[in-house]
C-alpha cells in the first residue's frame, strides 16, 4: 500500500511537473512570437489568378497581317501595279500569315475562350484559322493552282467562293457587333466590303481582267483601311493607366457602353 501510494504520488509530482513544463514552453513560444513575428512566407497564400485582355494580341496580329496583303492587293510595288500579273505578291505575306494572323490571334482566341468572351473567341479563332488556310494556297508543295490543271477560270471562281463565304461570316459578326464601339464596328464593316470587292475580282478576272485588276485594287484598300482600323482599336488596349497617360478612345455607340470598351 505505502509503495502504491509513493508509485501514485510520484506520477502526479511528474504529471504536474510537465503540465509546469508544457505551460512554460507555451509561455515561451508566445514570448517568441510577439518578438520575433511570423514571416510571409510561413501563411498560406490563398491562389490568385491575374488574366491578360488578349483583345490587343489578336487584333494587332490581325492589322500587321491584313495591312500588307491589303497593299499587296493593291498592286503596291508590282510591275503595272498588278495585282493579278504574273509575278504575285503572295509568297511574302506567307510568314505573317502562319505567324501573325494565324499562329497569334489564334492564341488570342483561345485567351478570349479562358476569360468567356464568346464573341472574343469565335471571332479571333475564325479569322486566325482563315489565314492558316489562306496560306496553304501558298504552299508550293501542295500546288493547289495546279490541281486545276491550267483552267484558270475554275481556279479564279473556287478562290471567289472561298472569299465570299468569309465575306458571310464577317457580315454576321458585323451584326453582333452593332453594341461594342465605332472601331469595331468600323473594322468588321470595312472587312466585308473587302472580302466582296476580293471575290468579286475573281469571278470577272478571266472575262473581264482589266476591271477585275481595279476591282480586285479596291478591295485591297478597303483591307487597308480596315487594317488601320484594327490596329487602332488594338493598340487602344494597350493603353491602360497603369503604363501610360495616352488614350485611344474607341467610340461609344450605345449610352449603356463606355467608349474604351474592347469586345473583341
Amino acid at each position: 500500500m505505502a509503495s502504491e501510494q509513493d508509485h501514485a504520488q510520484s506520477s502526479n509530482f511528474a504529471t504536474q511537473d510537465m503540465g509546469a513544463h508544457h505551460n512554460i514552453n507555451g509561455a515561451e513560444l508566445e514570448k517568441l512570437a510577439r518578438h520575433h513575428p511570423i514571416t510571409v512566407s510561413q501563411v498560406p497564400v490563398p491562389p490568385f489568378e491575374k488574366l491578360a485582355n488578349p483583345g490587343p494580341l489578336g487584333l494587332i496580329g490581325f492589322a500587321v497581317t491584313t495591312f500588307v496583303l491589303g497593299l499587296y492587293q493593291c498592286g503596291a510595288g508590282l510591275p503595272h501595279s498588278n495585282p493579278h500579273g504574273k509575278v504575285g505578291p503572295d509568297q511574302a505575306v506567307f510568314g505573317l500569315a502562319i505567324f501573325m494572323g494565324g499562329f497569334a490571334q489564334f492564341v488570342a482566341g483561345i485567351m478570349e475562350f479562358r476569360v468567356g468572351n464568346t464573341f472574343g473567341t469565335t471571332v479571333h479563332c475564325c479569322y486566325g484559322a482563315f489565314w492558316f488556310s489562306y496560306a496553304m494556297f501558298l504552299v508550293p508543295s501542295l500546288d493547289i493552282k495546279g490541281s486545276y490543271a491550267g483552267d484558270d477560270r475554275a481556279f479564279s471562281f473556287a478562290i471567289g467562293i472561298y472569299l465570299i463565304i468569309w465575306c458571310f461570316l464577317t457580315f454576321l459578326f458585323l451584326l453582333a457587333a452593332l453594341r461594342t464601339n465605332w472601331s469595331i464596328v468600323g473594322v468588321f464593316f470595312f472587312l466585308v466590303l473587302a472580302y466582296l470587292f476580293l471575290s468579286i475580282a475573281q469571278f470577272i478576272s478571266t472575262q473581264h481582267p482589266k476591271a477585275s485588276v481595279n476591282v480586285n485594287k479596291a478591295g485591297g484598300a478597303f483591307a487597308v483601311i480596315c487594317a488601320f482600323l484594327a490596329f487602332y482599336a488594338g493598340a487602344s488596349g494597350l493603353m491602360v493607366q497603369e503604363t501610360t497617360f495616352v488614350r485611344f478612345p474607341l467610340g461609344a455607340i450605345s449610352s449603356g457602353t463606355p467608349s474604351n470598351v474592347n469586345n473583341a
